[in-house]
């Protein structure tokens, strides 16, 4: 590898008259003229040609225009650029040496580290290829995520499984179907505020052109980053070094109707060697898809919303300077603001503005994270952060009836959370494997949660809730790098065993204090073939809402119930309840990634998670429960006066009466404890597949051809003594096989992609008998064209054209009991049906 001594931090631009050739040859060549280092590993280059360099750039923009077309990325530092496939996992570069501590990859805090998971990367560059405009269509392509949760695809306003929500059309990540708020999402490597309610982080609230990658853990990783990380984690890394402006427009449409889409972004940024500053902005807005624009939905009203309007601002600042030798200060922010519309008519012949609901939400976020990293003596590194962030949801509701508005309800969520973290990161002692290495650290974190619902009825207003909670909670972590065979001492069969291990300790005011361990091996027994393992524990604490929403009570009818003499009625209890605990999982995984040849590379996991102490409801359906043993525990038959007058008193609003007669506390006969309680458990394990290959025919032509597959399987049982129920393969949970494959060819100028997607089909167990439903398979196109010869106004320019589910496939149906429900599962299947989307963009 190439290596040069630095010259002063300004960005020089000097003339380069390099020959078209070898790539690596040329990266060499400005390295040597620069001054500055490249650093990039062989295997990287080996057969890849660089086009002709001539003309004055400086060292950055040299790299940028030798790596075009190549399928590598370069990630600029102030005197060193480091070089990698578009596919490694960052900081995954073999044996480098200079400026590999710089690289943090996602799941472990020590710089240079391997990660003992597998990542799954994604390029902007290839997310746009793939035909994808935002991260919430990206996340819900990878098949280890599950489209259902809090996501704008989510139709039926929570008729398609209760877990399943679209109340700001914001997209939550939800890895292996765990619930949103078992999948923490970070930007930049820090935390942001929760979306609404449900524990979840809006990622399409980043406008893409503000990314340089996305990277996915799906791996229990609580030991590193704390509560809700028992999924997995995503991490979206902003673009840091952009020199000049690209603005970009976009025009599509759903082609069966409705989903008019229109997008308008500018990004830009200037490098002044020592620092550097980007920022984006980006638009866009969309029609409604209702049930009128498709004619599997003719027996609804066609006011009904399948598909949400919307209107979205974005933005986002990214900042970097150095100080001096030693100091160097980072800055990022994000806003966004977003408008939704979704209408539920009560019945299928009616205008949602005659007889429906008509929801109106509104959800701004920001945040600000600075961050000061001193370098040490001894490569060691400090760095202090603070975050301060909002998510802020209102929704307005507004319900008709006979052609007239008589109610309103305003439902208010505003989230915020501040933290504060000191951490220290370098090398305890070098081994003949390498650095033995030590990440310290220790923080502070408040997360508070302003929410209220107010219904307003001829003229007099009532209030559901409303409450202001707030909850602290101190850290500390350490987490350790052990390389006991490298380069320099490998042998026959051990080429590399590096050993981690990590443990978080949390302390929650209210709650107690929990500590999760995490144990990793790599071990590679030659260069081609590298085995991973971890084991460790994660946890997931009550959200504020679980744990603070009103207690409520419903006095109902007793003459459904068995044994039960003069049909006494009932008292029923509900909402949340201040002791509820963390939510406690157990998670391992293992793989092996081998390359048969070099141009191939394929992984095989295998993963487990063992979810305990889940927070449910656990009776539900009071008719069923009564008298049935397994519920004992939860139901107190036969009560005296004094219990259910304990019991009355636990409520925070007056009960409302459904018995059909006076209340009298003497005639009781049950209460039934369905508050929030720690008391499921899940078991989810399944397969994990990916491969991929890619080969340079000649100088300007490129192949690449990827593939990814998971298999899950799952279990949950409400609480001890119920039965267990499947959790996957059932509509509206998430599907057993779900993939995604395809191809991208670059010939000079000109980029093709194709991919295919696939969801198993599921069994429908809401009506009786249970029926299967048929799988979801659709196609995807692109063709990217980015002429390089043009000059003039044309020079910059970039065309992009896609076609996503390009043989319009429909949604499998399934079947319905009411004309008013949705007549396909919106969780594993579009209603989008073909886009046809066009954008311009060119670089200033």
């Amino acid at each position: 590898m190439p290596a040069a001594p630095a010259l002063a931090a300004d960005e020089r631009r000097i003339e380069y008259n390099i020959e078209a050739g070898d790539l690596g040859e040329a990266l060499k060549t400005v390295s040597r003229l620069s001054g500055k280092e490249v650093i990039f590993n062989s295997e990287a280059v080996l057969g890849k040609t660089a086009p002709r360099l001539h003309g004055s750039f400086s060292a950055d923009e040299a790299v940028r225009t030798l790596l075009q077309g190549t399928g590598l990325t370069a990630r600029f530092r102030k005197d060193v650029i480091l070089i990698r496939g578009r596919s490694e996992p960052s900081g995954d570069l073999a044996d480098r040496s200079a400026g590999a501590d710089e690289i943090l990859v996602t799941g472990s805090r020590i710089r240079g580290a391997r990660s003992t998971s597998p990542i799954i990367v994604a390029t902007r560059e290839e997310i746009v290829d793939a035909g994808q405009y935002n991260l919430g269509d990206y996340i819900r392509s990878i098949p280890q995520n599950f489209a259902g949760g809090q996501n704008p695809s989510v139709a039926g306003g929570g008729n398609q499984g209760a877990e399943n929500q679209n109340a700001n059309g914001s997209s939550n990540l939800n890895l292996r179907g765990l619930g949103a708020d078992a999948t923490l999402t970070l930007i930049n490597g820090h935390r942001v505020a929760y979306d609404a309610v449900f524990g979840g982080v809006d990622i399409s609230a980043i406008p893409l052109a503000a990314i340089e990658r996305v990277e996915i853990v799906a791996d229990g990783s609580s030991a590193i980053y704390g509560s809700d990380a028992v999924a997995g984690v995503a991490n979206v890394i902003l673009r840091r070094d952009l020199d000049g402006l690209i603005t970009s427009a976009r025009l599509g449409g759903s082609t069966p109707g409705g989903n008019f889409q229109q997008e308008y972004s500018v990004v830009g940024g200037q490098n002044w060697g020592s620092g550097g500053v980007m920022g984006a902005f980006d638009f866009n807005r969309s029609t409604a898809i209702n049930g009128r624009d498709r004619n599997y939905t003719s027996e609804m009203d066609g006011s009904t919303t399948l598909f949400p309007r919307q209107r979205q601002y974005s933005g986002v600042l990214s900042a970097h300077q150095v100080l001096s030798s030693s100091i160097d200060f980072d800055i990022d922010a994000q806003y966004s603001n977003r408008t939704t519309e979704i209408a539920y008519p009560y019945t299928s012949t009616l205008d949602v503005t005659a007889e429906g609901l008509l929801s109106q939400p509104k959800a701004e976020t920001y945040s600000v994270t600075p961050t000061l990293r001193i370098n040490l003596s001894g490569r060691w590194r400090v760095s202090l952060t603070g975050t301060h962030g909002k998510s802020n949801t209102h929704l307005l509701s507004r319900a008709f009836s006979g052609g007239e508005e008589y109610a309103q309800v305003r439902i208010k969520y505003d989230g915020r959370v501040d933290s504060a973290e000191v951490n220290g990161e370098g090398p305890l002692a070098t081994l003949a494997g390498g650095d033995v290495r030590l990440a310290i650290g220790a923080g502070f974190r408040s997360v508070g949660l302003d929410a209220s619902s107010r219904t307003t009825f001829s003229g007099t207003t009532s209030t559901s809730y409303d409450i202001s909670p707030i909850r602290e909670n101190f850290f500390g972590y350490g987490e350790l790098a052990l390389p006991l065979i490298g380069s320099a001492n490998a042998r026959p069969l051990l080429h590399r065993l590096l050993l981690t291990g990590a443990v978080r300790y949390e302390n929650y005011r209210g709650i107690g204090g929990l500590a999760t361990p995490k144990l990793g091996l790599v071990y590679e027994p030659n260069s081609s073939v590298a085995i991973k393992a971890s084991w460790g524990k994660s946890f997931k604490a009550p959200t504020l809402f679980e744990q603070y929403q009103t207690t409520k009570g419903t006095l109902i009818s007793g003459e459904a119930y068995p044994d039960n003499p003069g049909g006494r009625p009932a008292l029923l209890l509900y909402g949340g309840r201040r002791d509820l605990q963390p939510e406690k999982a157990t998670t391992w995984t293992t793989s092996i990634a081998f390359r048969p040849i070099r141009a191939l590379r394929v992984e095989f996991g295998y993963f487990d998670v063992r979810f305990n102490q889940r927070i449910v409801e656990a009776i539900g359906n009071t008719d069923r429960a009564y008298g049935d043993p397994i519920y004992d525990g939860m139901i107190t038959y036969n009560p005296t006066e004094a219990q259910v007058l304990t019991a009355l008193a636990q409520l925070q609003q007056p009960l409302a009466n459904a018995a059909g007669r006076p209340l009298d506390v003497s005639q009781i006969s049950a209460i039934f404890d369905d508050r929030l309680q720690n008391v499921s458990r899940q078991h989810v394990n399944g397969v994990d597949i990916f491969a991929e290959y890619e080969h340079q025919f000649g100088p300007n032509n490129r192949l690449s051809i990827t593939g990814s597959a998971s298999y899950l399987k799952g279990k949950q049982q409400i609480s001890p003594g119920q039965p267990l129920t499947a959790i996957v393969g059932r509509i509206f949970y998430p599907a057993h096989w779900r993939a995604r494959g395809g191809a991208s060819w670059q010939r000079s100028d000109v980029t093709f992609s194709s991919f295919v997607n696939y969801t198993d089909g599921a069994k429908d167990t809401i009506l009786s008998p249970s029926q299967d439903v048929s799988g979801f398979t659709t196609v995807d196109l692109s063709v990217r064209y980015s002429p390089t010869l043009w000059s003039g106004i044309g020079k910059g320019l970039e065309f992009s054209l896609s076609a996503t589910n390009f043989l319009n496939q429909e949604p499998p149906r399934i079947r319905v009991s009411d004309p008013t429900q949705i007549p396909y599962d919106s969780t594993n299947a579009s209603v989008t049906g073909r886009i046809i989307s066009l954008t311009i963009s060119k670089v200033w």
